[in-house]
């Protein structure tokens, strides 16, 4: 077994922390909620780094923390319908799924995505956007790899039926 002490866990700080406020903030489109939620995250592998066991990369473990912190925060703190409003109208579309030719299909693009299950929601920004493999997508959502990729597949195909 792998158990971090407090030297990995300033180093995973100053080697990660640029990323995983970019992954929250993509989320709550929230520069000084995303610093908090990310500091917070920091604290939080801080605590728990004696469960860190080395089964993922250490990037993943800190992303699915910061992933359960959010989603905790907006549980807590706000509707989840006020997050998925938010998230679907700030989101940064420069990695669209589809190559988008007017601004007819991108508003279009937006407003299915929208209507989408959060889980398709989910696993086309970790997967589609955010560029995780099955597995990292997997150990962040706490899901299976077969259900990374059976999802995905159902989303995709979602978000094209109601586009056609």
């Amino acid at each position: 077994m792998l158990y971090a002490n407090n030297a990995q866990v300033t180093s995973w700080y100053l080697k990660y922390r640029v990323d995983v406020y970019k992954y929250i903030n993509s989320l709550v489109m929230e520069p000084t909620l995303a610093e908090d939620l990310m500091q917070e995250t920091f604290v939080k592998a801080f605590l728990y780094s004696s469960t860190f066991e080395g089964r993922s990369s250490v990037k993943t473990w800190l992303y699915s923390i910061a992933y359960n912190l959010t989603m905790d925060f907006y549980k807590k703190k706000q509707s989840f319908q006020k997050f998925k409003n938010n998230y679907i109208k700030n989101q940064n579309w420069n990695k669209v799924l589809f190559d988008i030719t007017n601004w007819e299909e991108y508003t279009e693009l937006i407003d299915t995505l929208n209507n989408l299950k959060d889980s398709y929601k989910q696993v086309i920004i970790l997967r589609k956007l955010q560029g995780y493999s099955v597995k990292e997508t997997g150990e962040i959502l706490n899901w299976s790899e077969n259900k990374v990729k059976v999802t995905l597949s159902r989303a995709i195909r979602s978000l094209r039926n109601q586009l056609i």
